[in-house]
């Protein structure tokens, strides 16, 4: 089979499959001296190669990847430096990922955006390993991953992850926090969940961070720890000379934030896979996060990291539906559709036709009727948006089982007509 007719075959199995990634660790603790030696010498060979592309190739297509040494700047002068470890498809790879930066940003400057050059970089932390078999190879039995160049063969942890029937394709070697990991990118058939056909609103917020149409509230908060405060001080002191304490005291906090983000990303996730396996049509409004942090929200922004969970409900749900950022949601009242201007401490919303209830779950309810006008008639027709008592309990257990979340279920309406 030519090339030409692998690409296009590959290209139109990949349509019916879906493209995952899983991340291993290396155990540095079993990594003799001279593996250990081998993997620092890629990150540093890697940026040298990486600063020597952009500095003297003006079409980076031209660029000989087979090249045994690049020229590096101490100081004043320039120095010659052997690539020893870095293999050529490495260094193809660190070739095409800056070719692909540079189309990226072209076309984000020609839908308006202002970018400019790819700058040098003095830490690399990514290496491709861009083939299969030949890169990298995985040896399932023994739970460890053979990479070119490295006589010993590396122990990993989280092997066990990968599916039976994927397929695999390229990784990354990563260097995170002094550790190394192997990020892996698999493809496996797609699978079509039967998602019941109901729709659900949400109503994001700095002090309860979801509201659900279906009155469940979700608060989180994951602070940054007196520690890290200590070292942020400590780190930033003035006249502190550079020093192997320094740099200790650096990667200390480096893994502690890793920590952070580790938790805030696992809370994330699992609140997005409960509400897109569970409802069709996911509604929230366009949230401007940048707004929120100039309004004196920064801390609360960053302490849940409520922007990755708008982004991935627009990326992953089955149908997502955007209710524009300017639509009056906290003022409008769903029963007589009348504006009603309440000040921000007040917690409950009350209209004149009789109409009282807590305003964010008035803000979510507001939210998903304006977002079901949107769906075509007969699709509108079929969708069932009140849930059974039982319905909204499974889902109020499934988030309750999170990890450093708040869960709580609404008072009933008070509905009063005069």
């Amino acid at each position: 089979m030519s090339r030409s007719k692998s690409i296009k075959f590959t290209k139109e199995k990949r349509k019916n499959q879906t493209c995952k990634t899983y991340q291993v660790k290396i155990d540095k603790s079993k990594l003799n001296k001279t593996s250990l030696k081998h993997l620092n010498s890629l990150f540093l060979e890697g940026k040298w190669l990486y600063n020597n592309i952009l500095s003297t190739t003006k079409d980076i297509k031209t660029y000989d990847t087979k090249i045994k040494s690049v020229s590096i700047k101490v100081k004043d002068n320039f120095e010659d430096r052997y690539l020893k470890n870095l293999s050529s498809q490495m260094k193809q790879g660190i070739k095409d990922r800056i070719f692909q930066n540079i189309l990226n940003l072209s076309a984000k400057k020609k839908s308006g955006y202002k970018v400019g050059r790819l700058k040098f970089t003095s830490i690399l932390k990514c290496i491709p390993l861009k083939q299969y078999n030949n890169t990298y190879k995985i040896i399932k039995s023994s739970n460890r991953i053979k990479i070119q160049g490295v006589k010993q063969k590396l122990k990993v942890y989280g092997l066990e992850q990968l599916p039976k029937n994927c397929e695999i394709a390229n990784a990354n070697l990563i260097k995170k926090c002094d550790d190394f990991y192997i990020s892996i990118t698999t493809y496996i058939d797609k699978e079509y969940k039967d998602i019941p056909n109901k729709s659900i609103g949400i109503d994001f917020g700095c002090e309860t961070q979801l509201t659900l149409s279906n009155r469940i509230k979700i608060e989180y908060q994951i602070p940054i720890s007196k520690q890290i405060e200590r070292l942020d001080r400590k780190i930033m002191k003035k006249n502190r000379k550079c020093s192997h304490n320094k740099y200790k005291d650096q990667l200390t906090r480096e893994k502690l934030y890793q920590e952070l983000n580790n938790k805030k990303k696992d809370i994330k996730d699992k609140i997005t896979s409960c509400l897109i396996n569970n409802y069709k049509y996911v509604i929230f409004q366009n949230e401007s996060i940048h707004d929120w942090h100039s309004g004196g929200h920064g801390k609360k922004i960053q302490n849940t990291g409520i922007g990755g969970i708008i982004s991935d409900l627009k990326n992953k749900s089955h149908t997502p539906i955007m209710v524009d950022k300017f639509f009056p949601s906290t003022q409008l009242c769903p029963v007589c559709g009348k504006k009603n201007k309440i000040p921000e401490w007040e917690r409950i919303y009350s209209c004149e036709c009789g109409y009282v209830e807590d305003r964010d779950v008035k803000s979510a309810i507001c939210i998903e009727q304006e977002g079901l006008k949107k769906l075509v008639p007969v699709e509108r027709r079929d969708v069932k948006p009140k849930e059974t008592d039982a319905s909204v309990d499974n889902i109020f257990n499934s988030l309750k089982r999170i990890k450093n979340i708040s869960v709580s279920i609404c008072r009933e309406p008070q509905l009063i007509f005069n």
